[in-house]
């Protein structure tokens, strides 16, 4: 595995532990096929659920956090803009056909982005989610 899931990655909220861990196991999956020769038609499919699911989460997230009433919302919903870009920018060289140029990209930097996203962002809005009952 090359992205294993580490405890020190939880946002202290089960549900969204478990939409990260769910990112982690699909990058790593991609990372597998990859290295095992698979080609761009077996790929393509788990490269399109990375992505789909990766909006999921954002969108799910976000939702959690207006219901909340989170104080940082305005900026994090900014950094999920960003990266949803770099994602559907993913999907243009999908339809391309470039898929197997886009696995390397996309799943190391949905790992990327998650790491750097949970202990800058995510982390956050911990304290509050716990404050609002939602652990």
């Amino acid at each position: 595995m090359l992205y294993p899931w580490k405890d020190e990655y939880s946002v202290g909220v089960s549900r969204f532990d478990s939409h990260h861990k769910k990112l982690f196991d699909i990058a790593n999956q991609l990372h597998e096929m990859m290295k095992s020769g698979k080609g761009a038609e077996v790929i393509e499919p788990v490269l399109r659920d990375l992505i789909d699911y990766t909006k999921y989460h954002l969108a799910e997230e976000e939702k959690a956090l207006e219901r909340i009433g989170y104080s940082g919302i305005a900026a994090h919903k900014r950094a999920h803009v960003i990266f949803t870009d770099q994602l559907n920018e993913g999907l243009v060289e999908i339809e391309k056909g470039r898929a197997m140029f886009v696995v390397v990209k996309i799943s190391k930097a949905v790992i990327d982005w998650l790491i750097d996203h949970i202990f800058v962002v995510d982390h956050k809005y911990t304290a509050e989610m716990n404050a609002a009952g939602i652990h």
